[in-house]
Parts: structure tokens; sequence; C-alpha cells
């Protein structure tokens, strides 16, 4: 069985503006060290979002990096909204992937808004990166 060699939770009470559509970064880890050639890495996020004006659907999403080019872990799979649009809900995800070679990893969670007219606003968000080996 694996064995927790690293762990890092990042948590922001900040609040994030996602302008209409754009996909924005709500959240990063900062850099966690990775003591092992190869190791396995899980990423748990979550955001407490207020959806803009006509949102239907918000995709969250883990990249690697503090970018929103950065490669995707996991899915991006858009959630229907429960609440009415201009609403407040919380959205979470969570993924793994191996890693080697690598000294430290990165990780970020982003949302993305679909058919929004009106900007929405993540009001805290927390990051959860674990190293695990052996």
């Amino acid at each position: 069985m694996p064995e927790l060699e690293e762990k890092a939770v990042n948590y922001s009470g900040t609040n994030v503006t996602l302008t209409t559509t754009t996909e924005t970064v709500i959240i990063s880890s900062g850099p966690v060290k990775v003591a092992r050639q190869t190791c396995l890495v899980v990423v748990k996020a979550w955001a407490q979002l207020t959806t803009g004006t006509a949102t239907t659907t918000v995709t969250p999403r883990i990249r690697r990096g503090t970018t929103i080019t950065g490669a995707l872990v996991s899915e991006a799979n858009p959630e229907t909204l429960k609440a009415a649009a201009a609403g407040t809900e919380p959205f979470v995800i969570q993924g793994t992937e191996e890693r080697s070679n690598v000294d430290t990893v990165e990780y970020s969670l982003t949302l993305a808004q679909a058919s929004a007219t009106g900007n929405g606003t993540a009001l805290e968000a927390m990051i959860e990166v674990e190293i695990l080996g052996g």
C-alpha cells in the first residue's frame, strides 16, 4: 500500500472573479516536494461559487501548474447548477496521476461557467495535494 510522503493544503477566502465564460484559476497548491523518482499524486479541490447571470453549467478542472494552459488532470465534466443562476453552491473535484523525474509538483483548481452573461465569484476555495510512494 502506498505511503503518504508529503502533503500540502492551501485555503483562500479571497474572492476570485470568473469573467462570464472564461476559464479561471481559483487557487493553486504552491510547489510540493517529491522525494522519489516515481510517485502517485492525489489532488482534491473545492470552491464555493456564486454563479453569474444565465449560467447553466460550471466545469471544474485540476491543471498542472498555475495557469489555465497546464495539462489537465482527470476529467473536465460540466456540472449542471443545483441552485438558480446567480446562486451560491460548492464545486468539488479530485484526480490522480503518476509523476516521474520531478523535484516538485504544483496544481491548480480552475472553474469555467457556460452560457453566463454575468460574472461569477468564487468566495472561498481549497486545494490538497498528497504525494504517495512506496
